[in-house]
């Protein structure tokens, strides 16, 4: 006798039949929710590391900071300038032919001159090379993206290592961008 005569095999047409896709549904979206929750950390954590801020710094001590870094290249006119309070690319820095050192990292400086902190930044430049669009400068208290102010990480590669912005606002503070 074999099992469909026997009757054991054979669920009936009363048997209810096993949910196996609930338990595989959840174990996805538990798995999901553990790679986010990991994915976060590690982005707070990359952050923590890559950014200083510094408290109750004067006017001079920031000025300092950025002369030193200033100091680093020496002659070097930046890639962005404010011209009339308005950011412009430097015409003989844009029009040199490539630099022949590749580029690691890009650095900002900024101080807040009413906070009275400064804020350092470093950015790993294989994340910018992943970035296939124009760079854009957001800052629209002062109306840089009025102006269409965007570059791209090839023009910060032709550029070179220097310093790539250098914007002083009165009011509010200076930030420093350059490439090593």
């Amino acid at each position: 006798m074999n099992e469909q005569e026997s009757g054991n095999g054979d669920q009936g047409p009363g048997a209810k039949k096993k949910r196996r896709w609930i338990p595989i549904l959840l174990g996805v979206v538990v798995l999901f929710g553990v790679i986010a929750v990991g994915a976060i950390a590690l982005t707070v954590s990359w952050f923590r590391q890559n950014m200083t801020i510094s408290k109750n710094i004067t006017a001079d001590s920031a000025t300092q900071q950025f002369e030193e870094i200033r100091r680093r290249f020496p002659g070097q006119q930046p890639l962005i300038q404010m011209v009339d309070g308005h950011p412009q690319y430097v015409v003989d820095r844009a029009s040199q032919s490539p630099a022949q050192t590749s580029l690691t990292t890009l650095h900002v400086l900024a101080f807040d001159r009413d906070e009275g902190q400064t804020v350092t930044f470093s950015l790993p430049f294989w994340v910018l090379r992943m970035k296939s669009g124009p760079i854009r400068i957001s800052a629209y208290q002062q109306g840089w993206d009025d102006r269409g102010v965007s570059f791209r990480v090839e023009d910060i590669e032709k550029h070179g290592p220097g310093i790539i912005v250098d914007a002083t606002e009165r009011e509010q503070g200076r930030v420093l961008i350059w490439a090593e």
